[in-house]
């Protein structure tokens, strides 16, 4: 991706990458051409009414596709693993967060099959595992390196408060916020910055820090961006991640096949194009369902009529 979008004799510098954005498209093209829409999920058939309610033509929806493969799954996916790899790498967290999400899962039988179903109830998550909302957050906090571009279209000066020290921006110009810095900056979050804590972005440790240093850990805490451009669909992402990971921890075990300890892997350089870092290189472990979870399968619901206090569960709240 990152090869492709510098759009430089893409065919010689990445001849695999190119060719295979030209099958996608093409199988994009042939779905769309065949109505195949009409039996997919709720958002394919509203982005698809979208796109043609602007007047966008069949290419054009199909190129829009690929995009959405790619915000969907380069940072999605590696947060999932490293918020697993942290939990795992610790017996007793991972215990913990067990219990935490056992007590919103619930197990009945399937009307239709009559097969055992372990149904979570993702609506409560923030009000009855906030060890796993807390390890989201510092997960995100420690991986996430995004980067959010603003262009000055007027001067501009900047001023903070307190302080005597103000910035004059002129226009045109180009300014970028890399998160990553304030993410692990020691003056914001204390001498353990660069250091994993599953308990950093609890409500009792919060309630511990002084009002000067929550507003600066707000103010420095913006993987999803910011302003009008803040990411959509973070409130989507968060929920998918954590049902995901919860349904690891409670389902399954997983053993690293090289150690007798999970470690957490390495980072990789940051590549232009994503926010969230990779792993160095591909692990190997062993999953299998744990003992008395053999035969269930998983179901993730609103159940009841519980709502979401979804600003709350991404860390937007008011103080």
């Amino acid at each position: 991706m990152t090869l492709l979008m510098l759009n430089f004799l893409p065919t010689i510098i990445a001849p695999k990458a190119y060719l295979g954005r030209i099958r996608i498209k093409s199988a994009f093209t042939s779905f769309y051409a065949n109505k195949h829409e009409l039996t997919a999920s709720k958002l394919i058939q509203a982005r698809l009414a979208c796109s043609q309610k602007w007047g966008f033509t069949l290419d054009d929806i199909a190129n829009f596709e690929i995009s959405t493969l790619f915000l969907a799954t380069t940072n999605s996916v590696p947060t999932s693993f490293w918020q697993l790899s942290y939990i795992l790498s610790s017996p007793t967290l991972l215990e913990q967060i067990r219990i935490e999400v056992e007590s919103i899962v619930t197990r009945q039988q399937s009307a239709p099959d009559g097969k055992e179903e372990a149904v979570m109830d993702i609506t409560r998550f923030q009000s009855q595992c906030p060890l796993l909302l807390s390890t989201f957050h510092e997960t995100l906090r420690l991986v996430d390196a995004a980067t959010s571009v603003r262009a000055v279209t007027q001067p501009t000066t900047l001023s903070s408060p307190g302080s005597s020290s103000s910035y004059a921006l002129k226009s045109p110009s180009v300014i970028q916020l890399p998160s990553g810095i304030t993410h692990t900056s020691p003056a914001i979050w204390g001498p353990d910055a660069s250091q994993f804590n599953p308990r950093r972005f609890l409500p009792s440790t919060k309630a511990t820090l002084d009002k000067t240093t929550r507003q600066a850990q707000k103010q420095g805490y913006f993987p999803f961006g910011g302003g009008k451009h803040l990411c959509p669909g973070r409130h989507f992402a968060m929920m998918e991640i954590l049902a995901f990971v919860a349904g690891v921890v409670v389902g399954f075990s997983v053993d690293s096949q090289t150690d007798d300890t999970f470690r957490v892997p390495n980072m990789a350089f940051q590549k232009l194009g994503t926010a969230v870092r990779k792993p160095v290189k591909d692990i190997d472990i062993r999953l299998r369902r744990r003992e008395g979870w053999e035969d269930v399968r998983w179901r993730f619901d609103f159940v009841g009529e519980r709502t979401v206090d979804f600003k709350a569960l991404v860390g937007e709240d008011e103080d």
